[in-house]
């Protein structure tokens, strides 16, 4: 193992070149491997791939199954700890896939479940360095694989309509996102709805959050901002941000009204 090239890579991308390491020193295969840790053969794939972030059940199962003394569960918790994903990482590799439904609200921004590339690149590219932007880029857009499954989430999205005339990344990143913003009004799993500048919806105006709803009935909140977030599952903050969520929606336009103001921003950024 090239032990200086490795200092440099990610606390993420570490785990997956030491994983796949230990793996071929050992000559196992993906398969083998599996079966000693106790989890899918593609779960092994994608985590060596940098597809998936991996769990501390996983950190801790590869360390039994290589006899190592905690060298993977040490990476898991830099991984948890770094600003590019920490907490994001964990709604996103464990909330969202087992969501029934979503609830977002972005006062500022288009969800981060719904951006391009390229908007998220814009955005992340001015608070971290390139490789740290990238990994970041790359794990909010893999986002919309959840709709992809058997069991896909239903998705309540709120956009506020300044949003539409804000152009992050420059007119070009933001007419590409109008245009897939307006694109995914039409899936059958995601509602979309703006809500007016003339609302002067205050409520809304602390930060963005988002709500999921559980298979098993458990209700947990995300609170979001561009360098920090926290995801919790606490009563008494989940019954709150309902309250905000719910009092928010109530001043947005309809989802056909929703989908004729994109259309008309979309048309404004084309000229």
């Amino acid at each position: 193992m090239d032990t200086e090239n490795g200092d440099q890579m990610s606390p993420r991308a570490r785990f997956a070149s030491d994983l796949e390491h230990y793996r071929k020193k050992m000559k196992l295969s993906q398969i083998s491997l599996s079966a000693r840790m106790r989890c899918h053969t593609s779960l092994i794939s994608h985590v060596e791939r940098g597809r998936r972030t991996p769990t501390l059940e996983f950190a801790e199962a590869a360390d039994q199954a290589f006899e190592l003394d905690s060298h993977f569960v040490k990476l898991y918790r830099q991984i948890t700890h770094s600003p590019a994903l920490g907490w994001f990482a964990r709604w996103v590799e464990e909330i969202e896939p087992q969501a029934v439904i979503l609830q977002s609200w972005d006062p500022l921004l288009v969800p981060g479940l719904l951006q391009t590339p390229e908007y998220a690149r814009a955005i992340f590219s001015t608070a971290f360095p390139p490789e740290r932007a990238e990994e970041r880029v790359q794990a909010r857009t893999r986002r919309m694989q959840i709709f992809e499954g058997p069991t896909p989430p239903t998705l309540l999205a709120l956009v506020d309509e300044s949003v539409l005339d804000r152009p992050i990344g420059g007119p070009a990143v933001l007419l590409n996102q109008l245009c897939y913003l307006h694109e995914l009004t039409q899936h059958p799993r995601i509602t979309i709805q703006v809500v007016p500048t003339a609302a002067a919806c205050v409520v809304g105006m602390v930060s963005a959050f988002a709500l999921a709803r559980l298979r098993d009935g458990t209700e947990v909140v995300s609170t979001d901002s561009l360098l920090s977030g926290h995801v919790t599952g606490d009563h008494e903050t989940v019954a709150q941000l309902k309250v905000r969520y719910d009092t928010i929606r109530a001043d947005a336009h309809s989802q056909t009204v929703s989908q004729r103001a994109i259309g008309d921003a979309i048309r404004k950024w084309s000229k």
